[in-house]
């Protein structure tokens, strides 16, 4: 009973993060331009740095998105010079997505961002290494399954 309280905790917990970052997400920031960024675009830039020549395709699987949502923020990214789209060279129907030199600008001063505002809760938190690599444990394995879990048929056992 105790470990099913604390389970539920932990979920609800999760919950209350996704609806912080969600607040943060809607406050738009510079990132090394002249205009305003929202999260989920230097977010999808950081994606597409981290491998670039990512199809449309993969980039909507990784980020759990619509078909519709990735072309739209694609659309978005491309108009503001911040991606290109290219026609892969063995299939013409995929479009490969790269950094163009101003992407990997605000990505870089996005990186820089993130480690210092990170780098300040860290210190205000006062969290030791062991409590943050505990946390990256359980936040990995939960991540690793329930994106599993995205991918199946997610009809619970009934009960016993």
């Amino acid at each position: 009973m105790k470990e099913m309280k604390e389970s539920i905790r932990l979920m609800e917990n999760l919950y209350a993060v996704e609806r912080i970052v969600t607040a943060m997400e809607k406050e738009p920031k510079y990132y090394g331009t002249e205009e305003l960024l929202y999260a989920n675009e230097v977010h999808t830039l950081k994606m597409v740095a981290q491998q670039e020549g990512i199809t449309q395709k993969e980039l909507t699987e990784m980020m759990l998105r619509t078909k519709g949502a990735t072309s739209v923020m694609i659309k978005k990214l491309e108009k503001k010079g911040l991606i290109t789209r290219e026609e892969d060279e063995k299939d013409a129907r995929a479009l490969r997505l790269y950094l163009t030199e101003k992407g990997k600008r605000v990505h870089q001063c996005h990186l820089e961002y993130d480690e210092k505002v990170i780098g300040f809760w860290m210190k205000e938190l006062e969290f030791s290494w062991e409590e943050i690599s505990t946390a990256n444990y359980v936040l990995e394995k939960y991540i690793r399954y329930v994106g599993d879990w995205l991918g199946r048929d997610r009809t619970l056992p009934e009960k016993n």
